[in-house]
Formats: structure tokens, C-alpha cells, sequence
């Protein structure tokens, strides 16, 4: 997972780390401190070896270990920027371990090289020190970096007390939407569930601002205790929560009115309200022209998605795979996950019907380097593209490399998606009971059947899939499963779409 996220290491000059990093003691004498200098001058050019070469011997000049954890600092970011992570990690565990108070920098520094040598523990032990020595800390840490490390926290209890730190600490960076930082606190509100904690939940739950969240636990019979306070909050039609997010997303793009990510929050919060013109107003602009596609950042990106969706949903599908082409087409070295775009466009014109493009594009992405998610999403659209074009005796073949049952490390909603599509509703609807039955996928699982999603609209970008989820609900099996660990949101409650 670490291998896949692009490296990132403090890009301004590395003469800044000289002075945030220098020892509080009159250990340095004016000639070291050039010769310090003179190193970073000398890496900020781009001269590595010649810079590791004199960090290497005022190393091995450095007596104090205050002296010696200040020339580490500065090595560990060389090192990285050569790639040698693993060195440069051993060096900033030294400068980290010497100071007496260990800087932002490096702070962050731990924290990244432990990821990306893919020390999960010691990375989510790194985040909990950070939240410990200054909270504010952690907004500046690489966002994709932080939520990859809480993914692959496998332990349960770890992962649940890492969830527990970030959200206790009010963890909310500057690139995620106003509605992100539910996920966390959705997390924390199971995982005390879970414990019999829940009256701990509380203020939790009352932070929550985007209203698919209050749904969540709505429909979820863990938080069944908690059903007549979420309805109110809910309000007839969710418009009650509709406008407090509207609201709160508004509040922060006036703060920053020119961030993707506040617009792009904005434009979240109309499309939940069912006002999806109005979304799309806010962000139609939004790398519109290859220039400022490639000035945007990955998070910024996902902009584009919510775009492209918005405009499929109003019937502009070749607008909405042109937007999506236009993001895939930007250099991995700079966009690491734009092969996720080249995914979600392949899915979006077999969901518009077009069966024979939607093939095309999926035999046109290389899967060498996708995971087991990405492949089995790509696979089921293959399938179904070819179920759904009358070639069902191919798609069935197609399926046939696929896992036939769920999965610990797969795509399990796909699975489910390419067995329906060929037709085994047996095999499809085990699948779905299955998800419903796993805490990790059971809120997805409720939330995806709820009526308020599934039922037919005309003109819905997505209405073989819906139908498809219709007929799988109705099932007797998969309809006690529902009941068992959930329950449809009163329909007085319910959004429009």
C-alpha cells in the first residue's frame, strides 16, 4: 500500500532545518555551522553526494549526541530525497531520539519514513506521539499518508485506538472536505459500540456534520438507542441536516474561497441535499483546462470525480468521461492515483449503457499495478459490460477468474455486483448477507439498500445496477439478513434521492 502513495519530503530550502533543529547548548562552533550550512546549500542545489559527503564527515566529527542528532536531521532528508528511506529513516530516529524538543519537521519526518518503509505500527505510534506532544501537528502531515496508515492498522484494538487519537484531537487538515472527517468519528462511534461504550459517543456523534452520516447509524441497530435523537436531527426529508451542512461547508470556503477543497465541500453538501445543479454550478470550472489540471493535487482531483458524477446524473455522460479522461491522462510520477479515474470512467459508461466503450476502456488499463481492489473492480465491470451486451456466455467465462464467495483483501461489493450481472442471484445474495454480516462493510451494506437509493429514476446514470440491488433485497434470505442488523430510514425522513 506505502509503495503506491507518492514520497513526500520538506520541499522548502533545508537550511530552514538548521535553525529548527540547532542545539539549545553552545555546543557549535562558527566553523561547524558553516560547514552545516554549507551542506544544505549544496542538497537545495541538488548536489547530493557532494552534500551527504560533508554531513558524513561532520558525523564523524560530532561528538555530543546533540551535534550528532542535528547532522542526522539533515542527512534523513538527503537520504530520502535519494531514496534511501530506510537509511534516512535510522537517521531520523537518531535526530528525533538526541533533541531535547523535537521539531515539527521532524516530527513529520519520523512519521513519513515509517510509513513508507512500511512500519505500520511504529507509524501509527509515531501519529500518537504527535497528537501527544502538539495536536495542531497533525493537520500538516501528508493527509494520504495518515488515512494509508489507519488502513492498514489490521490489529483491532490498535486501529481503534489510533482512530480514538486522531479524533480526539480534533485531526482535520487543510485538504479534506468539511464532510471527510466523519469517517474517523464514524469509526471511533462503532469501535465504542463495539466496547459497550457508547454513552462515550456522545459528543462524537453530535460533531458530525454531513447528513449520510447521522443515516448511517439511523439505520444501523447497534445505534438503535440513538434512533429518536438522529431522526430529529434528520428533520422531515433530512432538510433539518441538509442545511446545517450546506451551512458549514459554506463557512469554510468563505474562510478560503479560493481552495478546490472548500468548493469542492460545498458542492458535497448540495449533492446530498438532492440539489445537484446547484452543486454542479460550484465546481463546473474546476480543471477545465489541462493547465490547471496538472496544477492540481491528488485530493484535489477527486473534485473531478464529484464533477463527473454531477454531470452524468444530469444526463452529460461524453462531458463526464471527458472530465475523467482528462484527469487519467495526467503523468503518474506527478498523480499516483489516476489510474483510479481511468476505473471510475470505464465504470461510468458501462453504467450509461455503453457496453462496447466501456470495454475498450477497460482493455486499456494496464492491472499489473493495481491491488486486489482495483482488479476485481475492473473485472466486474468487464462482466457485466458483457452481460449487459448480450454476450453472456463470454461474460461468464470472464467471471470465472474471479474469488466466488467474499473475500478478507478484495473488492466484495464488485464480486457481488459481476454475480448478479450473470445471473448466479444465489451466489450474489450469500455475498451480500456476508458483507452485511462483516462490521467492517455492514454500514456500507445498509446504506447502499436503502429505498431512498435504489429506486428507479428515469433518468439515473446507474439504473441496471439499482435494479439489480432491487431484486437482491427482495429476496427472503437477504431480506432477514436486512432486518437482523438494520432497518430501512422512515420514509419521512428520508431524502429524495
Amino acid at each position: 500500500m506505502m509503495r503506491a502513495l507518492k514520497p513526500v519530503f520538506l520541499l522548502a530550502p533545508l537550511a530552514a532545518l538548521l535553525i529548527a533543529a540547532a542545539p539549545t547548548g553552545p555546543t557549535a562552533t562558527p566553523p561547524r555551522e558553516e560547514q552545516l550550512a554549507r551542506a544544505a546549500t549544496l542538497l537545495d542545489d541538488g548536489k547530493l553526494p557532494e552534500g551527504l559527503s560533508l554531513l558524513d564527515a561532520l558525523l564523524a566529527t560530532s561528538d555530543l549526541p546533540a551535534d550528532k542528532g542535528q547532522v542526522e536531521g539533515l542527512r534523513s532528508f538527503a537520504l530520502a530525497r535519494a531514496g534511501k528511506f530506510a537509511e534516512a529513516r535510522t537517521a531520523i530516529e537518531f535526530a528525533v531520539d538526541a533533541a531535547m524538543t523535537p521539531t515539527p519537521l521532524l516530527m513529520r519526518q519520523l512519521f513519513v519514513l515509517r510509513a513508507l518503509t512500511e512500519d505500520i505500527p511504529a507509524a501509527g505510534q509515531a501519529l500518537q506521539l504527535i497528537a501527544a506532544t502538539d495536536p495542531k501537528w497533525l493537520a500538516d502531515l501528508p493527509t494520504d499518508l495518515v488515512s494509508a496508515v489507519l488502513a492498514d492498522t489490521r490489529e483491532d484494538d490498535r486501529k481503534f485506538d489510533l482512530a480514538l487519537t486522531l479524533v480526539t484531537a480534533a485531526y482535520a487538515p487543510a485538504d479534506q472536505t468539511v464532510g471527510d472527517g466523519d469517517a474517523l468519528r464514524l469509526a471511533v462511534i462503532a469501535g465504542l459500540a463495539k466496547r459497550g461504550r457508547l454513552d462515550e459517543a456522545q459528543p462524537i456523534i453530535a460533531a458530525l456534520v454531513n447528513p449520510v452520516s447521522i443515516v448511517r447509524l439511523a439505520i444501523d441497530r447497534r445505534f438503535q438507542s440513538l434512533w429518536p435523537a438522529l431522526e430529529a436531527r434528520l428533520g422531515p426529508g433530512a432538510d433539518l441536516a441538509d442545511a446545517m451542512f450546506i451551512a458549514a461547508a459554506e463557512k469554510i470556503l468563505a474562510r478560503a474561497p479560493d481552495s478546490i477543497i472548500a468548493r469542492a465541500g460545498v458542492a458535497e453538501a448540495l449533492n446530498i441535499a438532492s440539489k445537484e445543479p446547484e452543486a454542479l454550478a460550484r465546481i463546473a470550472d474546476i480543471g477545465a483546462t489541462p493547465e490547471a489540471l496538472a496544477r492540481m493535487t491528488d485530493r484535489e482531483l477527486w473534485a473531478v470525480s464529484l464533477k463527473a458524477n454531477l454531470l452524468a446524473d444530469a444526463g452529460r455522460a461524453d462531458e463526464a468521461l471527458k472530465s475523467l479522461d482528462a484527469a487519467a491522462a495526467l503523468p503518474a510520477e506527478t498523480h499516483p492515483n489516476v489510474a483510479a479515474f481511468r476505473i471510475i470512467a470505464a465504470d461510468m459508461a458501462e453504467e450509461a449503457g455503453r457496453h462496447d466503450e466501456a470495454l475498450k476502456r477497460v482493455a486499456a488499463i494496464d492491472s499489473k499495478g493495481l491491488n486486489p481492489f482495483g482488479v476485481h473492480a475492473l473485472a466486474s465491470i468487464r462482466v457485466c459490460a458483457l452481460a449487459r451486451a448480450g454476450r453472456m456466455a463470454e461474460a461468464t467465462t470472464a467471471a470465472a477468474s474471479l474469488p466466488t464467495g467474499w473475500t478478507s483483501d478484495g473488492n466484495n461489493r464488485a464480486l457481488q455486483a459481476a454475480l448478479a450481472c450473470i445471473g448466479k442471484l444465489d451466489a450474489a445474495a450469500a455475498l451480500l448477507i456476508k458483507r452485511l454480516e462483516s462490521e467492517d462493510s455492514r454500514d456500507d451494506v445498509l446504506f447502499e439498500l436503502q429505498p431512498f437509493l435504489i429506486t428507479d429514476r428515469p433518468n439515473a446514470p446507474d439504473r441496471a445496477t439499482k435494479a439489480a440491488l432491487r431484486t437482491l433485497k427482495a429476496r427472503p434470505d437477504v431480506k432477514a439478513a436486512f432486518a437482523k442488523w438494520g432497518r430501512d430510514l422512515p420514509s419521512a425522513i428520508s431524502p429524495p434521492r
